[in-house]
């Protein structure tokens, strides 16, 4: 049941951040001028609206998205209120707008967290067992709880994810597991007025090498298991708090920060590191986005990871909707821009065909990835 309420959580959240992005246009919009026929909230087929002075509200079947329609857009009217007949300027901010309202909302976002949260930096991680899952792999071969992971074949991990990768890239045969049994931990605090540093040490102790003969299978994901419950650790933390004008001059640099996730990712399936399967769309996210908020252990955390994963979407909505693609706002810019060099607009029925072809292809990589999504969700 909980599962549920954060699935539509996550709808909801993901619906809003879509929605300021129209907002955006509509805002700049009716600042500089435009004709705005309707404001809609949800795609699909109209459930009821309302007439103001000069747009129409409207509430859709389908609770994501939303759009925002201006007089005369996308076509040849001979009005001068029509999007087409005002200046290129003004045409190009109301179309920055939009992507510019989410790329503010992740800063928004961001203040928060940095206000109510805080910051926790972290150094390298080591991995210590605290218990093992149902029919393990890692008990079967000796693993005891409390052990410490040092390597994996040789290879040396300070975090989870290069962890996560050897156990992915190993030998199909099983591998060799060197654990540190028997080790102190220690941790020493220091408190000042609004940092907290915490450092781990990690003495003594024994090395020794287990061999896993198999592994277990996640049964969502597909991934490959050794069947323990980590207790992840780090050697440096430091926790610190933020007054309110240090929340918001640090809002812009953790912005920045989110923004280069996207770029990072998109160079990955660019090189090759991650393939088009790790890619998914909005049944994906709203999938995974639940889970992993479903599985925080307080509310404070459940609370905190939701903020910053809606931060992630809204920099990553602005960002993306900036390419220079068709159907997508850069695409509209890179015409707007065309037309201020040329000092004359591309002609509407060229553009207008551009924009086609280019909302199809979308469309065709949204179902595709929303298949993806449909066959990982059901474990095929």
């Amino acid at each position: 049941m909980h599962t549920i309420w954060y699935i539509l959580l996550t709808i909801l959240g993901i619906s809003v951040l879509v929605i300021t992005h129209e907002l955006g246009h509509f805002w700049m919009g009716r600042a500089l001028g435009f004709t705005i026929t309707e404001f809609s909230v949800g795609l699909g087929p109209k459930l009821f609206g309302i007439k103001g002075k000069r747009t129409e509200f409207t509430l859709r079947a389908l609770p994501i998205g939303g759009s925002c329609r201006f007089y005369g857009e996308d076509q040849e009217v001979q009005d001068e209120r029509c999007f087409n007949s005002k200046p290129a300027w003004k045409r190009f901010l109301v179309v920055l707008a939009g992507p510019l309202v989410n790329i503010l909302t992740c800063v928004l976002l961001c203040f928060v967290m940095l206000l109510a949260f805080g910051k926790t930096t972290e150094g390298t991680q080591f991995i210590r067992v605290s218990e093992f899952l149902e029919d393990s792999p890692a008990e079967e071969a000796g693993v005891e709880v409390g052990d410490v992971l040092v390597s994996i074949d040789g290879n040396r991990f300070d975090d989870y994810q290069t962890f996560t990768e050897l156990i992915k890239n190993a030998d199909s045969s099983g591998l060799e597991l060197v654990v540190l049994r028997g080790a102190t931990i220690e941790e020493h605090v220091q408190e000042e007025e609004l940092i907290k540093q915490t450092d781990t040490t990690v003495t003594g102790g024994t090395e020794m090498t287990v061999h896993l003969s198999r592994f277990g299978i996640d049964q969502k994901t597909g991934n490959r298991l050794i069947g323990i419950r980590p207790d992840l650790r780090t050697y440096s933390l430091k926790e610190e708090k933020f007054t309110v004008w240090k929340a918001a001059y640090m809002a812009f640099p953790e912005t920045a920060e989110l923004g280069g996730l996207v770029y990072k990712s998109l160079g990955m399936i660019i090189t090759g590191q991650a393939s088009c399967r790790d890619m998914s769309g909005i049944l994906g996210t709203v999938d995974a986005v639940s889970d992993i908020v479903a599985e925080q252990n307080t509310a404070s955390d459940a609370i905190y990871v939701f903020l910053w994963f809606m931060a992630l979407i809204a920099v990553n909505l602005g960002i993306i909707n900036l390419f220079p693609l068709p159907a997508l706002d850069g695409g509209r810019l890179i015409f707007i821009i065309l037309e201020m060099i040329r000092r004359k607009p591309v002609p509407p029925e060229k553009e207008g065909m551009v924009h086609f072809i280019g909302m199809i292809l979308l469309l065709l990589l949204i179902v595709a990835l929303t298949i993806s999504d449909l066959l990982r969700c059901f474990g095929r």
